[in-house]
């Protein structure tokens, strides 16, 4: 009996754009590209950040950065997906990610 070989994980990109007064929103990405990979378990880590660059309409400054998600497995069963809705105890509370 054969082992097929795990596949490798997918990466997803989620482009994001924080804006705030100050530098905030790079202190923002800064936490978040320090604590993503911890609170997610490394499934999701924050790529390259922007400079900042000021806001057209009103004061402050933005930001850009990626998101990089990545699935463990693509071929597992994910509550969620196939028109499936996770029951009370799979879904994430406020603030929690998975």
């Amino acid at each position: 009996m054969t082992t097929r070989p795990t596949p490798p994980p997918r990466v997803r990109v989620v482009k994001v754009r924080l804006s705030g007064d100050g530098d905030d929103a790079g202190q923002v990405a800064e936490l978040l590209a320090r604590l993503l990979p911890t609170l997610s378990e490394g499934r999701c880590q924050v790529g390259e950040i922007s400079g900042a660059y000021p806001n057209r309409r009103d004061g402050g400054a933005r930001r850009y950065l990626d998101l990089y998600l990545l699935d463990p497995t693509t071929d597992r069963h994910d509550p969620g997906r196939d028109g499936d809705r996770p029951s009370g105890s799979q879904r994430n509370a406020p603030g929690q990610l998975t």
